[in-house]
């Protein structure tokens, strides 16, 4: 009975894995409005009563979408091996990024979406309504596994400690989010330009960053590559 169970657990789950998927791309290409909860259920083969059981309705779709974009880029980053260098490991997230974004464009785009701009009332400060979208980011353990990587760095003396940890996380994090944004927008015109325009800028933005002690370190690991 418990293996039934499972196998009835995993049919739920790769339901809705197809339900998310199929409606990120309905949401980046039409937005909210080209969403219909009957066409999504037709388009993976399954009823619109499992689309409610998932979800609850359309809202609460839209809400799992962002959850699932931020839990994706999550997975991508904890696939990193932990026992890495703390400047390897910052480097290698900076990879997995970049690896995801271009693995899930549709779930990318839900992101970048949360990070465009808002009227001036609502950028700065609290405001009744609640944070900006973009601000709650930092909230999700996706930003906080970068944060942790950059916090060992400092801990090392290879980032410096004077600076604040929330103030180099949010720079390299704004780098590394801005370049894969321009990528999948077509910006670049190979996937070669592409690349080494990500490493060439997350390299140089990182050495800035560095303490010289960091910069030794990091010429170390790159002699012993």
């Amino acid at each position: 009975m418990g293996t039934e169970m499972s196998a009835a657990e995993a049919r739920r789950s790769a339901q809705r894995e197809a339900l998310l998927d199929a409606a990120s791309e309905m949401l980046v290409h039409g937005g909210p409005d080209a969403i219909s909860l009957r066409k999504l259920a037709a388009r993976v083969g399954a009823s619109t009563m499992a689309v409610y059981t998932a979800f609850g309705g359309k809202e609460g779709l839209i809400t799992a979408l962002f959850e699932e974009a931020y839990n994706r880029l999550a997975a991508a980053e904890e696939a990193v091996p932990k026992d890495r260098q703390p400047l390897r490991r910052l480097h290698d997230l900076a990879l997995a990024y970049r690896s995801f974004a271009l693995k899930n464009p549709s779930y990318y785009a839900l992101m970048i979406s949360s990070t465009l701009p808002v009227p001036d009332a609502l950028r700065h400060g609290d405001t009744a309504d609640g944070n900006p979208a973009a601000r709650n980011v930092t909230g999700h353990r996706s930003y906080r596994i970068m944060f942790d990587a950059v916090t060992a760095c400092i801990e090392e003396g290879s980032l410096p400690a004077n600076v604040g940890a929330d103030v180099l996380a949010d720079a390299l994090w704004a780098a590394v989010h801005g370049l894969c944004s321009l990528e999948l927008a077509g910006f670049h015109a190979s996937a070669e330009a592409a690349e080494k325009r990500f490493n060439v800028t997350t390299g140089a933005i990182l050495r800035g960053l560095l303490t010289p002690e960091g910069r030794k370190k990091l010429d170390r690991l790159n002699r012993d590559e």
